[in-house]
């Protein structure tokens, strides 16, 4: 065999993964892009919950958690531009795994 058709097998073959291998491949997935997960609530979600969302560390989580406990709790999602680190841009790309 030449290396074209060699090639062109290996391709072929990757493209036709076994069913089964698709949950390791989401498994690998980290949890807030993963779409069944459901929304975090930010009112109740602790440190480690929160830091989970792709854009909030544990800095941001904290802090989070820090305006919550001063303020209670956040009556509109877009409250959260008021917590330190989170502008309008974090909170675009963070709004669709928060709910209240």
């Amino acid at each position: 065999m030449n290396k074209l058709t060699h090639r062109l097998i290996l391709v072929t073959s990757l493209l036709f993964l076994p069913i089964g291998f698709q949950p390791i491949f989401a498994a690998d997935m980290p949890t807030s892009e993963i779409p069944a997960m459901g929304k975090v609530n930010v009112n109740s979600a602790d440190l480690d919950l929160l830091s989970s969302i792709k854009g909030i560390g544990a800095k941001k989580a904290q802090a989070i958690i820090d305006y919550r406990t001063l303020n209670g709790n956040f009556t509109d999602l877009n409250d959260l531009v008021n917590v330190k680190g989170i502008g309008e841009s974090t909170l675009t790309k963070i709004m669709p795994y928060l709910s209240l």
